[in-house]
């Protein structure tokens, strides 16, 4: 019994080959991923506190943004060393206003906090993320006392 291979055959065996080998050398998740989507809300939560509210909420805005931005950038070291894709540009929901801004950054640095606390494989990546979570910490801080007082402050306005 003999086979031909036909110009057909012959294609389509090396497109699927060529097609596998690509798969195979494809970016695995890593050991760790986690962080990288804690990565994710953080960023989220920092655009969306740069968002200016009110001028009482602006002093807590601008250190929970500060505290954000520097648990990235500690993320970002272990990332980098991960050699994982840190640019990402998540969209974030710009109709938010006052309180409900403040409920959606909470809930972004609450999950945050949630992602890092899994357990790490890479050790040096440990104390970045400790770091990282320490500012997480003083973050949810800034943004519960700038709900407290857009609240008080609404209260007080009449706006309820």
């Amino acid at each position: 019994m003999t086979y031909r291979i036909t110009s057909v055959s012959l294609l389509l065996g090396l497109v699927a080959a060529s097609l596998g080998n690509g798969i195979a050398s494809a970016d695995i998740p890593g050991k760790h991923p986690y962080y990288i989507h804690a990565r994710s809300d953080l960023r989220q939560a920092e655009l969306l506190l740069q968002k200016a509210d009110e001028s009482n909420v602006l002093q807590e805005e601008k250190a929970a943004y500060s505290k954000v931005h520097t648990a990235i950038a500690e993320l970002d070291k272990a990332a980098v060393l991960d050699r994982k894709d840190i640019n990402n540009y998540p969209a974030i929901d710009s109709s938010l206003k006052h309180l409900d801004k403040f409920r959606s950054i909470y809930k972004l640095l609450r999950s945050a906090e949630k992602n890092i606390e899994k357990e790490e494989d890479n050790h040096s990546a440990v104390g970045w993320r400790n770091r990282a979570k320490v500012n997480i910490e003083q973050a949810k801080h800034y943004v519960e006392n700038a709900a407290s007082k857009d609240v008080i402050d609404d209260l007080r306005a009449s706006n309820y």
